[in-house]
C-alpha cells in the first residue's frame, strides 16, 4: 500500500489515460491487423495477431504512464507477475456454464451459423485471441488497475470498488442501440459484474483472476450466442423462445439477463466471503 495518496490531478490523469489506453491499443492493433490481412495474411492469422498486439501495446503504455508520468510502480496499480488462484480459475468456468446450461433449459431451439470453415476458424480465432484473452487483459489492466487504484490512493476501496464498476457499466453503452429500460438494465448488470471482478482483484492482489473471469466469460460468449435471435457472428445459436427482457437480457444480451446477473451475485458473496476471511487473517498477523 502507498503511504500518501495520489493527487487529484494525477487521479484524473490516471482514470483518463486508462480510458485512452484502451482506446488507442485497441485501434493500433486491429489496423496492425487489417494492414496484414490485405496483404495476403489469412482472416484467422489476422485475428491472431489482433489479439496478440491488443494487450501488448496497453500494457506497454501502461508501464509508460505509471513509470514516467505517476511515478508508480504497476505492482501498486495491481498488474503484478502472472498469478492465479484455483478459486478463481473454477469460478471462471463455472459462471458462464452455470448460466448458458440455465438458459438452454429454457424453451427455445438450435440454429447453425451457416460459415465455411474458413470462416469458424477466423471467428474463433478472433473471439478467444481478441476478444477473450486480449480484451479481458486490458479492460482490467484499465478498469480493476489504473481506475480502481487511482481512486483508492486518491479517496478509499469502498469508492474504488463502485466508482469504476458503473464506469464500466456505462462504458458498454457506448456504441449499441439500446432502449431506455435496455440501458437501465446493461447499467445495472454491468455495474455489478465490475462490482465482482473488483472484488477479486482485491482478494487476490492482482488483475490476472478478473482479466481470466473477464476473458473465458468473453469467450463462450463469443462463440455459443444464447438470445431472442440468431447472431451470425457466433458459431452455435440457441435461440430463446421467448421475448422476456428479464431472461434476454434486452438488447444487449443474455449479459444483462436476470440469470447472468444472479451469477454475478453469487460469486460476489464467495468474494466478500474470502476477502473478510483475509482481512481477518491480516488482522491475527497484526496482533
Amino acid at each position: 500500500m502507498r503511504q500518501h495518496k495520489l493527487s487529484t490531478g494525477k487521479t484524473i490523469l490516471m482514470i483518463a489515460a486508462a480510458i485512452m489506453i484502451v482506446a488507442a491499443a485497441q485501434v493500433f492493433a486491429m489496423t496492425a491487423a487489417e494492414a496484414a490481412v490485405s496483404l495476403g495474411l489469412p482472416a484467422a492469422a489476422g485475428n491472431l495477431l489482433a489479439g496478440i498486439l491488443y494487450p501488448v501495446a496497453a500494457i506497454g503504455l501502461v508501464f509508460l504512464l505509471c513509470r514516467k508520468i505517476i511515478k508508480i510502480t504497476t505492482n501498486e496499480c495491481k498488474i503484478t507477475k502472472f498469478s492465479l488462484k484455483p478459486v478463481w480459475c473454477m469460478t471462471a468456468v463455472l459462471m458462464p456454464a452455470m448460466v448458458s446450461i440455465t438458459l438452454i433449459c429454457t424453451n427455445g431451439h438450435w440454429e447453425n451459423n451457416g460459415m465455411d470453415r474458413a470462416g469458424t476458424a477466423a471467428l474463433v480465432v478472433g473471439t478467444v485471441m481478441y476478444y477473450g484473452i486480449g480484451t479481458g487483459i486490458v479492460e482490467e489492466i484499465a478498469f480493476r488497475g489504473l481506475i480502481m487504484s487511482a481512486l483508492e490512493y486518491r479517496f478509499n476501496k469502498a469508492v474504488a470498488v463502485i466508482a469504476p464498476s458503473v464506469l464500466f457499466g456505462a462504458m458498454h453503452i457506448i456504441g449499441n442501440d439500446l432502449d431506455a429500460r435496455s440501458t437501465v438494465q446493461l447499467l445495472t448488470a454491468g455495474s455489478i459484474v465490475g462490482i465482482l471482478l473488483s472484488l477479486v482483484a482485491y482478494e487476490s492482489g492482482n488483475i490476472w483472476n478478473g482479466a481470466l473471469i473477464h476473458a473465458v466469460w468473453n469467450i463462450v460468449d463469443g462463440i455459443l450466442h444464447i438470445g431472442n435471435s440468431a447472431y451470425h457472428g457466433a458459431v452455435y445459436n440457441y435461440v430463446l423462445d421467448t421475448d422476456s427482457f428479464l431472461l434476454t437480457g434486452g438488447d444487449f444480451g443474455i449479459e444483462a439477463s436476470i440469470v447472468s446477473v444472479g451469477a454475478y451475485m453469487l460469486f460476489i458473496v464467495l468474494a466478500l466471503v474470502l476477502c473478510r476471511k483475509k482481512n481477518t487473517g491480516k488482522d491475527m498477523r497484526n496482533t
